[in-house]
């Protein structure tokens, strides 16, 4: 048996045998916990697990004081919760150590690296996605491209390949970003070998700036650049750390506070996709502060998962019927906490963003777009930090759905969703205000650093070029500014902006305008 299964099964037979003694007193008891204690000291040394070690040192030094004593409920409390770390510990497997410098690759999400034919890509092509803030880099032979890969973990691959055989040649060595073809080609035999070699996006050729950005909005991988997010809230930090580690390890952002009146100030300022929770905590039982959780508006909606060693069905109904998610039974496996964490939070933002978002442009909707500037608004008056408020609109949008048609009308609506997506911070909110007309709030973010920011971003979408059956044409863009120096409530703080909006359209439209206080 492999020394991590032998490690599993001896430290689930201390915990059982520790259980039996915490309930009554015997010396046979004694003597089989000390031997399994020992024989697991033995594993863990051999096996180089420093943190189980020390976690079954400690146990064994708790239970000789409370043998001698034998009365306390808080020793036997204590005791349990180390029987459960020492069997987690055993149960999940412990975060490699890598040393600095060793297989380190940059990753590089705003890298493309491309494959082409002899033909190479339109200069166009290059400058378009320049404006959006990605770099394409052409490779025409496999040694540099093995090169690059080593160094860099690119945002995507792209191949170049006519299908005009069986199969494809496969990759020297496949990367780990998603990895599309391209090809003139676009029927379903095509298609076919594209996916068998392991293609996760199939684009047409000449490249379009547009099919590649779609493509690459689709959940080809786990998102890097916004990870899901995890609160921990566990009362025994080392145990968090451990569940933390492992969460880490496959990719996720995790937050830990071991007490419970800290949740809810952690939930406001992490955001989390999911809370993962200890049923069982001394200053506040899991029941009730799932309870305190669903009361909240803006918070009942998060999947709350138990971590527990309760195992009788009419306590996990009655936490069900509270609106929690679902149990994971301690210890648990790490592949079990990964995939249940992982679906669970991954279904929560998809569902989210069908409720706050815009369904043309994918930008938060009107209402989610304030409920959030209002948390924004009032973080950034409790901590003293700026914040910015942008009204932008599209410059004489009616005259575009009357020369292209509504349909074209759509796609730059989706283009300055995307844009403004790619160019900003993950930190930064984006609403749909209406019609042509968008709402941007930037946190820590002064009106002159705001300011520089939008006329660039001006300035990029000037040179964009939007594609229509009927031809192709540029837009631009009005914007007013307002920060929150000097204002009283949100209301203010939005009217300013729009002011600002209409001075800039009186001046000629294509321009940044920022609200600045009357001198006195």
């Amino acid at each position: 048996m492999p020394v991590s299964q032998t490690l599993v099964s001896l430290a689930q037979e201390m915990d059982h045998t520790g259980q039996q003694l915490l309930l009554r007193w015997d010396p046979e008891l004694v003597r089989r916990f000390t031997a399994l204690s020992q024989c697991l000291q033995g594993l863990a040394e051999q096996a180089g697990a420093e943190p189980l070690q020390r976690a079954n040192e400690e146990l064994a030094a708790m239970l000789r004081n409370w043998s001698k004593r034998r009365h306390g409920n808080d020793d036997v409390l204590a005791l349990r919760q180390h029987l459960s770390l020492v069997t987690q510990l055993a149960s999940l497997p412990l975060p490699s150590f890598t040393p600095p410098g060793v297989g380190t690759v940059q990753q590089s999400h705003r890298l493309f690296l491309l494959v082409p034919p002899a033909q190479l890509p339109a200069p166009a092509l290059l400058e378009q996605l320049a404006c959006f803030g990605y770099v394409l880099d052409v490779f025409d032979n496999a040694q540099t491209l093995q090169q690059a890969l080593f160094l860099h973990e690119p945002g995507a691959l792209i191949v170049y390949d006519e299908f005009d055989t069986d199969s494809v040649a496969p990759l020297a060595a496949m990367p780990a970003c998603p990895l599309l073809f391209t090809s003139p080609r676009r029927d379903f035999a095509a298609r076919l070998q594209a996916v068998r070699a392991g293609g996760q996006g199939f684009l047409g050729w000449p490249l379009s700036v547009r099919e590649l950005l779609d493509t690459l909005t689709l959940p080809l991988t786990p998102d890097r650049r916004n990870p899901l997010r995890v609160l921990l809230v566990e009362d025994m930090s080392s145990l968090a750390g451990l569940y933390a580690a492992v969460l880490n390890r496959h990719g996720m952002v995790t937050e830990e506070i071991t007490r419970p009146s800290q949740t809810l100030e952690a939930i406001e300022r992490f955001r989390p996709d999911l809370i993962l929770m200890d049923m069982y905590m001394p200053e506040c039982d899991g029941q009730a502060l799932a309870r305190i959780i669903r009361q909240q508006r803006l918070m009942d909606g998060i999947p709350i998962i138990f971590l527990t060693m309760e195992k009788r069905p009419h306590m996990q109904l009655d936490a069900l019927a509270l609106g929690v998610d679902g149990y994971l039974t301690k210890p648990v496996s790490s592949e079990e906490l990964v995939v249940t964490v992982s679906t669970r939070a991954s279904r929560y933002r998809q569902l989210r963003s069908y409720i706050s978002t815009d369904s043309l442009t994918g930008l938060l909707n009107h209402s989610h777009l304030f409920a959030r500037l209002e948390y924004e608004f009032a973080r950034a008056q409790r901590e003293r930090r700026p914040l910015s408020m942008v009204m932008l609109d599209l410059d004489h949008f009616k005259q575009v759905n009357d020369s292209y048609g509504h349909q074209a009308g759509d796609e730059v609506l989706v283009s300055l969703s995307r844009f403004l997506r790619e160019r900003l911070r993950r930190s930064d909110l984006i609403g749909r205000y209406g019609g042509e007309e968008f709402a941007i709030v930037l946190p820590g973010m002064g009106a002159e650093q705001a300011t520089r920011l939008l006329d660039d971003l001006r300035d990029a979408f000037a040179r964009l070029e939007q594609v229509s059956p009927r031809g192709r044409f540029r837009q631009t863009f009005s914007a007013g500014l307002c920060s929150s120096d000097g204002v009283w409530d949100v209301v203010a703080l939005v009217q300013r902006a729009d002011s600002m909006l209409y001075q800039a359209k009186a001046a000629g439209r294509n321009c940044v305008v920022s609200w600045s206080p009357p001198r006195e």
